[in-house]
């Protein structure tokens, strides 16, 4: 049965339990095959059967765990909405950092003053401290405190505990042993200041936190608004702007100078340069007249021209990159779903931690008041903030950047794995060379029976391979038409990817392929009988006997050469594998420095090739472009695949390169490393700090307000090292 994703909206989670706890309603819907949820976009990737419809079931689900949820919009849409709530989100916290600073200011200088302020009048000694609670009611009450405090309530009675609950807990703990020292005398539990610095030093956090988000999501906006929010629509003669939203296929759109082509489409009218760079790769404009395409998001940079719309919205180029984005910043890494593991039962532990302090102060006889301070500090420094935000926000970034640079990253898991690397395996036509190969000569081989003359078996070739995709034979049919031969339909076509194709071209049975295809046919055939100066050659049969001969070469990519250098300079081992033969792979090989061929291979045998080298512990990757390298692209660790190939090559990759630049291949596994060494940096320190700080803070070393000062830049630090990773990959 194939299935469809939903994407969800998910309000009012902080940490990584709220994580756990929403990916275990989501999953609990009969249905539900898998979900995961990201911290940092606040989104849900729900992935259900495809004809059913179970979102209202997942909202449900969701906010029956104490939190809210609704249906997200289209990628790009979706993008947009993420930057306009974080810009809500900031102005938000930057009221109630106003809020938190303007009553808690008030609370401590009291407290630092109170012995000076008290009198010996009636009720002089405590009215500062009735004054504290009064300024510390109005912060709970304040948007600085009781959205924190109301999802602390949320979490306890939907049996979610999450950071908000261990606050809550802090801050009502010093708030009530306050309040009933207040009446009773000789309590002497005076915390108010306390409570005050917590809700302080929180939304001062938040607010920070909130702009290291946005920052690191920066580049996420920025595809977003690579997509035009109007176009300018011709019809008969006439123009009007007309929102993105209403373009339909087979619409006339004008782009003027300077401006974002707004759809994918073809030139019908005019002439202009197009910066096509985030989609191809291509450095310098290209020029665009009557009958190319131009992608949706490209930049007009001189012209003018019209287009007709082939597609929109999500089905064109800049709507799969954002989709592309989007889809692999909702996965998760192994690190992360161990640190979502832990920050899930963490809350219950530092709960019961908290606890033993207290009785382990007053036990001890060191006072229950002390022992409170220390039980507080305990609830407020262990927050899992930072474990939860660790993973997601430097996938966020890393996959954002990298997208930007011309690098698809399919999910979190591929770039975890492209981080591991050792070794990289390359097809070579189509990936090392160009793929646009050319005919350099046919030669008649004698035989039994009379010769074929050259334009005979012109017809038969370039009809058998006019239904094959593969490069070379495209090259075939293309200079069978330059010989002014006009291919028949074949009967009985049958394709071997990488091998050769069989059919019935005017009565008779052709075979076009290589030597090993032939060969395991009966053909007798021997490589010896390849023209020289050329890179491949490709035999024809005809009536199970040799025919011809067609002698081809294909350009080396100018960036190989550079791409496998660089390579060698990570430490990662190159290797060809193709179907091509021996003498033609070991030429381009040795013009590129590669020192391990394997030639004449099956697609199956690609595969077969990545196995032992995955058993002996290296992580592989396959790059390669066409249907044949299917097999071995999936097979790989990780596979990675040019977006200009087949369609079944992207669909097997987990990583796609835009444009043709092999320099991109060890871009992608310097970005993969840098993004695996923040993760691991960002889990280490967050789990040192917790290990760190909860002894000192049950040891009465922290006191509450350091506690909670200590655990908002515990996570604002892991958001700033996640920022790092929108640089330029380096190693």
């Amino acid at each position: 049965m194939s299935e469809q994703v939903v994407k969800l909206r998910i309000e009012g989670m902080n940490c990584g339990a709220c994580v756990g706890r929403v990916e275990q309603a989501l999953q609990s819907v009969d249905g539900v095959t898998r979900a995961w949820v990201n911290l940092t976009t606040a989104t849900a990737s729900v992935e259900i059967p495809e004809q059913s419809d179970l979102a209202p079931a997942l909202i449900e689900a969701v906010r029956a765990a104490g939190f809210d949820a609704q249906r997200a919009r289209s990628a790009g849409r979706d993008l947009t909405d993420i930057e306009a709530n974080q810009a809500a989100d900031l102005q938000q916290q930057r009221q109630a950092m106003v809020q938190a600073i303007g009553l808690a200011l008030p609370v401590i200088a009291l407290e630092w003053a109170g012995t000076v302020l008290q009198s010996s009048h009636p009720g002089g000694h405590v009215w500062w401290r009735v004054l504290q609670g009064l300024l510390c009611t109005m912060l709970m009450l304040s948007h600085a405190g009781g959205p924190i405090l109301v999802g602390g309530v949320r979490a306890l009675l939907h049996k979610s505990p999450n950071m908000d609950l261990l606050i809550t807990l802090g801050v009502l703990a010093a708030y009530v042993s306050s309040a009933v020292s207040l009446v009773v005398a000789g309590a002497g539990m005076f915390h108010f200041h306390a409570a005050a610095m917590i809700l302080g030093f929180i939304n001062v956090g938040k607010y920070f936190e909130s702009r290291a988000k946005r920052e690191a999501s920066s580049a996420v906006a920025t595809l977003a608004r690579r997509i035009p929010k109007t176009a300018i629509r011709v019809r008969d003669g006439q123009s009007e702007t007309i929102p993105i939203e209403q373009v339909s296929v087979g619409d006339h759109l004008r782009v003027a100078d300077d401006t974002v082509v707004p759809v994918d489409g073809t030139v019908i009218d005019g002439t202009a340069a197009v910066d096509q760079s985030m989609m191809t790769g291509e450095s310098m404009p290209v020029s665009r007249r009557v009958g190319d395409p131009v992608f949706g998001g490209s930049l007009v940079c001189d012209g003018t021209f019209t287009i007709k719309a082939t597609a929109i919205g999500e089905a064109s180029a800049i709507g799969a990159i954002v989709r592309a984005v989007e889809d692999a910043q909702a996965g998760k890494t192994k690190m992360q779903r161990i640190a979502d593991r832990v920050s899930g039962v963490f809350v219950p532990v530092v709960v019961v931690l908290a606890l033993l302090t207290l009785a382990g102060w007053t036990g001890f006889g060191f006072g229950f008041g002390d022992g409170l301070r220390a039980a507080i500090a305990v609830l407020v420094v262990a927050c899992p903030c930072a474990m939860g935000l660790a993973t997601p926000t430097a996938v966020l970034v890393a996959t954002s950047a990298a997208a930007l640079r011309g690098i698809l990253v399919r999910d979190a898991a591929s770039l975890e794995a492209a981080g591991r690397i050792d070794t990289v395996m390359f097809d070579k036509t189509g990936t090392l060379t160009t793929g646009q190969a050319r005919v350099e000569s046919l030669v008649t081989l004698p035989s039994n029976t009379e010769p074929l003359d050259p334009s005979e078996l012109w017809t038969l070739a370039g009809s058998a391979e006019q239904l094959s995709q593969h490069p070379l034979a495209r090259a075939i049919v293309a200079e069978a038409r330059r010989q002014g031969v006009t291919p028949t339909n074949p009967t009985d076509f049958k394709s071997e990817p990488g091998l050769g194709v069989s059919a019935t071209v005017n009565g008779r049975a052709v075979l076009v392929g290589g030597v090993t295809y032939l060969q395991g046919r009966g053909v007798v055939v021997s490589n010896d009988e390849q023209p020289e100066h050329t890179q491949s050659a490709v035999w024809i049969a005809v009536d199970g006997v040799a025919a011809g001969v067609i002698g081809l070469s294909d350009t080396v990519r100018d960036s190989a050469a550079s791409a496998v250098a660089e390579l060698r300079g990570l430490g990662v081992h190159a290797q060809m594998v193709t179907g091509d033969g021996t003498q033609t792979a070991m030429a381009v090989a040795a013009s590129i420095g590669i020192e391990q061929v394997d030639a004449e291979v099956s697609p199956g045998g690609k595969a077969d090739l990545l196995r032992p080298r995955q058993q002996a512990g290296s992580v592989v990757a396959f790059v390669g472009d066409g249907i044949n390298d299917a097999p071995a692209l999936t097979a790989a660790d990780v596979g990675i695949a040019f977006a200009a190939g087949t369609d079944v090559a992207r669909a097997a990759a987990d990583i796609t390169l835009m444009g043709d630049d092999l320099a991109l291949v060890p871009a992608a596994i310097r970005m993969a490393r840098r993004s695996v060494r923040v993760i691991k940096q960002n889990l280490f320190w967050a789990f040192f700090y917790n290990v760190l700080a909860i002894p000192l803070a049950a040891t009465g070393n922290i006191s509450p307000a350091v506690a909670a000062a200590a655990m908002m830049v515990s996570s604002i630090t892991v958001v700033l090292n996640s920022v790092r990773l929108r640089k330029a990959p380096d190693d």
